[in-house]
């Protein structure tokens, strides 16, 4: 009897819904949204995004066209001048390429950086790299810098661009070359420190450091001085040699890095670094070349002028550096037109006397 009153009372709460539950009254409670945020993602660590890019330009040297493809995202595109290859056609040219095609067989990565986020990573390295397939004319060597821009996918990271340049002082060399071609940007005349400077001299053995086109030499040459001027920019050379063959005048040009060049001892009655700089090393084997009596002439920004860039002389430099076994002639720090750059600034300008 306890059992079919049982499955009565059963059979009745199954054939009616449970009356609604009644919510006190007071505010909505908030909805819960915890499950719609994502968990924050960590960035790539700096190993991870060099190895990867280490990885992926070593298999297309090899011409590993299957580890490439894995790692280039849809959107990639690679460019070294000329016309940029997106990722298809590059897939295209590796595959096309002949087991013995001339391509990179050493590289020697030197100033590496990675700039890493959740999302994105950017690697950028210089490369000293030596090309094998040429080998019977000794190859070719480059210094360049890459850049490669990966993106996350997933839980997987793509690359979607790759660029290299030159660096180096190839890099270098290109950029003055292109500024003495257009010629503007700088002063034309002589510079007046130096004209100052010399006015009244007896002439006598100069070297112009970063001559350039050869403005401050063909002045010097100009008033007697037997000058040699040196640069590693062949149209600064070529406008200065033009100059002085037009003038009648002699010009000795060398065209070499200054950083490699031999300035001798004893050998010079002046020397001239204006507008070349503020490397310390050149000053160093300056010094020594200077004949007993000899000039030094340096005209340049001051360190703290606020142009962005990131060299100069600070005050008091200089003279520092010539404290011993010369007369300071003069040390100034000015504000003026500089002969370079921009319309006003604050300049070193400093003449040393060797004893």
């Amino acid at each position: 009897m306890r059992v079919a009153v049982a499955v009565s009372v059963l059979a009745l709460a199954c054939t009616h819904p449970p009356a609604p539950s009644v919510r006190a009254p007071g505010p909505p409670p908030s909805p819960d949204v915890s499950a719609a945020v994502p968990a924050p993602r960590t960035p790539p660590t700096e190993a991870e995004i060099l190895q990867r890019s280490h990885d992926v330009i070593d298999a297309f040297d090899r011409g590993d066209v299957p580890t490439v493809a894995a790692a280039l995202g849809a959107d990639f595109v690679h460019f070294e001048g000329g016309e940029p290859t997106e990722r298809a056609a590059e897939l295209d040219q590796m595959a096309k390429r002949k087991p013995e095609a001339p391509h990179i067989a050493t590289r020697a990565w030197s100033h590496e950086h990675v700039y890493a986020h959740p999302d994105s990573a950017v690697f950028i390295g210089e490369a000293a790299e030596h090309m094998a397939g040429n080998d019977s004319h000794g190859g070719f060597n480059y210094d360049g810098w890459y850049t490669l821009a990966w993106r996350r996918d997933g839980n997987d990271w793509k690359l979607s661009l790759w660029t290299w340049r030159k660096g180096g002082s190839a890099a270098e060399r290109d950029t003055w070359n292109e500024i003495f071609r257009n010629s503007i940007g700088f002063n034309h005349e002589p510079n007046r420190l130096l004209v100052e400077t010399v006015k009244g001299k007896k002439p006598g053995k100069a070297l112009d450091v970063a001559m350039g086109q050869g403005r401050n030499a063909i002045y010097l040459a100009s008033q007697g001085w037997k000058v040699t001027g040196v640069d590693f920019s062949d149209e600064g050379l070529r406008l200065a040699q033009a100059t002085a063959a037009a003038r009648k005048l002699r010009l000795d040009v060398v065209n070499a890095d200054v950083k490699g060049y031999d300035f001798g001892t004893a050998k010079w009655d002046l020397v001239t670094m204006i507008y070349a700089g503020d490397d310390v090393t050149w000053i160093d084997k300056i010094k020594p070349s200077l004949k007993r009596g000899g000039l030094f002439i340096v005209e340049y920004f001051h360190k703290d002028v606020g142009l962005g860039q990131k060299d100069g002389f600070a005050t008091g430099q200089l003279a520092a550096l010539f404290a011993d076994g010369f007369e300071i002639v003069r040390d100034d720090v000015v504000e003026d037109a500089p002969d370079w750059a921009v319309d006003k600034s604050t300049l070193v300008r400093f003449v040393a006397r060797k004893r």
